[in-house]
């Protein structure tokens, strides 16, 4: 049902199509005048928040720079190439191990662990086919809309626990309000969900969670690279890795799961959604 709502909603009005996908994840109708929970202002913000404008924080190739810039570039993973067409790709000379993605995506990734192992015609025929979708024009997340749909090969991650633990830390002008955690992301994903104290932050998980999780002896350094990485948003969730104490910087996400994964319960969800101040876009805008 989901898929098929995504091809109708190419064609559909963006508010209709806001008003479908909240209304299909929330079980509740759209209140865009005065929005209250976490993803009804998610859809604001996709109406309203002129995301067009941050396409380059959203390039998982130009982004690059700006990581550079904030932090440094020991904290980006190595790029083995990027590339404008499938084809271009020269698989022979990349290594044994390497992610490939695309510079517009909002998910999808090849992950190859050996390349011996790997059906090359299989992937190029899956990257053609995601550089022909336009994903934005189904989601209405505009953030896209000028990325060019690039493909970028990169360093294969993994950290101490076999997979690669994606730390989540959603962000408002410099200020960190909760840590997401993703293990086991590709097998049987779990996430838990802390504050800034790495206590339990009372969300319900939906895919189960892993208990007695130590809290990570390099938090501070990572929660000091959110608040620098988010100074400049009115909201943003900053995505980071930590391979044995290393930590790398993922992705800056401005409109996770397209607003469309309500935390639960409820008033939980309610509750944070006061970290985003619409406010602050209303003001922006003006400007």
């Amino acid at each position: 049902m989901k898929k098929k709502l995504r091809k109708i909603g190419k064609f559909l009005p963006m508010k209709l199509v806001l008003y479908i996908d909240y209304g299909r994840s929330y079980k509740k109708i759209l209140n865009l005048k005065n929005p209250q929970y976490f993803g009804e202002k998610l859809q604001w913000i996709k109406l309203y928040g002129n995301l067009e404008q941050y396409g380059k924080f959203v390039d998982k190739y130009e982004v690059r720079e700006f990581i550079k810039e904030q932090i440094g570039e020991k904290y980006l993973n190595e790029v083995h190439g990027i590339y404008d067409s499938p084809d271009q790709i020269k698989f022979e000379e990349l290594p044994s191990k390497f992610v490939i993605k695309m510079t517009n995506g909002t998910g999808g990734n090849i992950i190859c662990k050996d390349k011996s192992e790997l059906n090359i015609l299989e992937t190029v025929k899956i990257l053609k086919k995601w550089q022909k979708e336009k994903l934005y024009k189904y989601t209405k997340e505009m953030q896209y809309k000028n990325v060019p749909p690039r493909i970028i090969c990169e360093e294969y991650l993994e950290d101490e626990t076999g997979s690669l633990r994606d730390y989540k830390f959603y962000c408002t002008k410099g200020k960190v309000h909760l840590i997401e955690l993703h293990t086991d992301r590709f097998t049987d994903r779990k996430e838990n969900y802390f504050d800034l104290n790495w206590n339990d932050a009372g969300v319900v998980c939906k895919v189960g969670k892993v208990e007695n999780l130590e809290r990570p002896s390099n938090l501070d350094e990572m929660l000091s690279i959110a608040s620098i990485l988010s100074k400049e948003f009115h909201y943003v969730r900053v995505d980071l890795y930590s391979v044995y104490g290393k930590i790398y910087f993922g992705e800056l996400t401005l409109t996770p799961a397209n607003g469309t994964d309500p935390w639960y319960p409820q008033e939980k969800d309610r509750e944070l959604a006061r970290m985003i101040d619409i406010d602050e876009y209303r003001k922006a805008i003006k400007n």
